[in-house]
């Protein structure tokens, strides 16, 4: 057993070699990091391509607002409570709906087209139209079933007091 594999090594080395006295291979040292970054470079110019012809494309237009959006939030501590602002813009405060349970704030809006028109001068419709969904959870110390909320301008304010100690 150990007489064939000595037999079939050597038969390697002897045909490496011969290949390397006819053909010289450039001596070159890899690099995996050079060559992902290589691949990665590649993809982006893939995807940049594509997403070029994809706004080019009209017809892909409605693609990006059939989806639920989760708007923008911030969070801040204010001391005695918490103070939280979500960008709802397009929303009428009607449509706006604030759940709590087991301390996840669930914050649902809806936004909905004007009259439809087919009008010629209509050349693109761009504005998000749909639902909003926005699930946080909150602190330990937050008393959600005291919050209160405010809308404006597109801008959903929601104070929640932190609890007594």
């Amino acid at each position: 057993m150990k007489r064939k594999m000595l037999t079939v090594v050597a038969g390697l080395v002897l045909t490496l070699s011969s290949i390397g006295a006819t053909e010289k291979l450039p001596n070159t040292s890899f690099n995996p990091f050079e060559e992902m970054q290589k691949m990665q470079q590649e993809m982006d110019r893939i995807f940049d391509n594509f997403n070029q012809k994809m706004m080019k494309d009209d017809s892909f237009s409605k693609f990006a607002t059939s989806f639920p959006t989760t708007p923008a939030v911030d969070l801040k501590d204010m001391g005695n409570k918490y103070l939280l602002k979500a960008n709802i813009p397009g929303s009428d405060k009607n449509e706006i709906n604030i759940t709590t349970k087991n301390r996840v704030l669930k914050i649902e809006a809806n936004t909905s087209k004007e009259k439809e028109e087919k009008r010629k001068d209509f050349l693109k419709q761009e504005r998000f139209v749909g639902t909003y969904v926005r699930m946080i959870t909150l602190p330990d110390d937050a008393d959600a079933d005291k919050l209160k909320s405010d809308y404006k301008n597109g801008v959903l304010e929601i104070i929640i007091p932190k609890k007594k100690k």
